[in-house]
């Protein structure tokens, strides 16, 4: 099995309060002074909701675990980081009168193992696995620099696109998937392991859709020593104002 880096994240952010101003249909001016009014209108509303609002983050304790605990502590550290996400989704504060909340969540997921030992057949250090731009294309996937990325949209809430998204980076650090066997078979063969980075950042659509852009980073390196791994945790919060519509 082999070592698992998991990366999420999420986006939200402040504001002060303040009225938007609009164009007028009984504007009694020419149509091109009333369409200039109206672009500078735009313009001013536009300014008003570029507010830059650092990002928070909160980090989850480490867990270390085993093997046979490795299921239920993983998905017990899921459960809590899709409840903070869902309780900063749910949160319409934090931008300015008139403006609009966009929230994209970050969660960041790392895991590896306690500890590693030498092997000839296997890389030193843990180094990022790529795919030629012909096998990206064959199992879904976008080839960036350090990961690959796949985006998901789905017709549901934010909670079920982040399972989406999370199965398949599982998935896929598991070997239960084509990726995934593919990734086994011919970049990352036994006794090698894996550590890995899952970065998903999710956004609401609309009322009826979500979508989550996953960035999964998988890395080869040295057989792990004992079938225990560690993880470490954290949310990132941030978010960005728009004219509200």
């Amino acid at each position: 099995m082999k070592t698992v880096l998991l990366l999420t994240f999420l986006v939200f952010g402040p504001g002060a309060a303040h009225s938007q101003e609009s164009c007028g249909a009984s504007s009694k001016s020419t149509v091109q002074d009333l369409k200039s009014l109206c672009q500078e209108l735009d313009k001013k509303n536009e300014a008003h909701c570029q507010v830059k609002v650092p990002a928070k983050t909160e980090k989850m304790p480490e867990i270390t675990y085993g093997l046979l605990g490795a299921s239920s502590k993983m998905k017990g550290l899921f459960e809590k980081l899709n409840g903070l996400q869902q309780a900063f989704l749910k949160d319409p504060g934090g931008c300015p009168g008139g403006c609009s909340k966009v929230n994209s969540p970050v969660v960041e997921i790392k895991t590896e193992p306690t500890a590693t030992v030498a092997d000839a057949s296997c890389p030193a250090s843990y180094t990022v696995l790529q795919v030629s731009a012909g096998e990206a294309s064959k199992y879904g996937v976008k080839q960036l620099e350090k990961s690959f990325q796949k985006a998901f949209r789905l017709v549901g809430d934010e909670k079920a696109c982040q399972e989406k998204a999370s199965t398949f980076a599982q998935e896929t650090l598991m070997g239960k998937n084509e990726f995934g066997s593919f990734l086994e078979d011919r970049k990352c063969q036994s006794p090698c392991s894996y550590a890995s980075v899952i970065r998903m950042k999710t956004e609401k659509l609309g009322k009826a859709e979500c979508a989550v852009v996953l960035e999964l980073s998988v890395q080869c390196g040295p057989p792990k020593k004992d079938r225990e791994w560690k993880t470490n945790a954290s949310l990132t919060k941030a978010f960005r104002c728009e004219v509200a519509p």
